[in-house]
């Protein structure tokens, strides 16, 4: 097969939800078909994420195991028809996002463990990651929320008087995990749009 060496476009994860860069694939475009196949190794062996892509808006993304011709695609989440060219983000040597545009500053997004082989339920608007403890933060409607990852299990919900005029995600301007559990969340508080600095306490366990 002809092909062509070429570098990978990512797209950048919003402000609030800012993670480490976005990591570049390992990419080949077909001459022929004009798809872009990019593959996004772990530090697992023989395991990570591939990428083909016809268009910007226009891809299947998968991860393997040792079988580049045995992927497991993901469904597109409810809501979204098909799957754009994703941002992949390793924030450790084995565990993945891939993070998909939809539209203004939405988000949705898949965690990928490479050593357990499993992947997370699609998770909107993802502000935080906390890689030890396996959980995150997202933008849900009103609320936010802290999930762990791969059950997607409640944590923590948090209900604000969120400046008005969309969801609560669009009100946080920055959002982190510490270390100790904690979650540092700065937000703007009504229609004057105050701003807000909070440490808040987060379960040890889910309640």
């Amino acid at each position: 097969m002809g092909a062509l060496l070429v570098l990978a476009t990512l797209l950048a994860p919003g402000a609030a939800g800012a993670a480490p860069p976005a990591t570049p694939g390992e990419c080949v475009t077909d001459a022929a078909t004009g798809t872009t196949r990019c593959l996004f190794r772990s530090g697992f062996p023989a395991a990570g994420l591939l990428a083909e892509c016809r268009s910007d808006v226009e891809c299947r993304v998968g991860h393997y195991h040792g079988d580049l011709d045995a992927v497991t695609w993901l469904a597109p989440p409810p809501g979204l028809g098909r799957l754009p060219r994703p941002a992949v983000t390793w924030l450790s040597s084995t565990l993945a996002e891939a993070r998909f545009g939809c539209g203004g500053a939405c988000t949705v997004s898949y965690f990928f463990d490479a050593r357990r082989r499993r992947v997370s339920p699609p998770h909107w608007r993802v502000l935080a990651v906390d890689v030890r403890r396996q959980r995150l933060v997202a933008g849900e409607e009103r609320r936010l929320a802290v999930r762990q990852i791969f059950s997607g299990r409640l944590v923590l919900s948090l209900e604000r008087d969120w400046a008005p005029g969309g969801p609560a995600a669009e009100a946080v301007t920055a959002a982190r995990l510490l270390p100790d559990g904690r979650l540092v969340l700065e937000w703007l508080r009504g229609p004057d749009r105050t701003p807000v600095s909070e440490r808040i306490t987060v379960p040890a366990v889910p309640p």
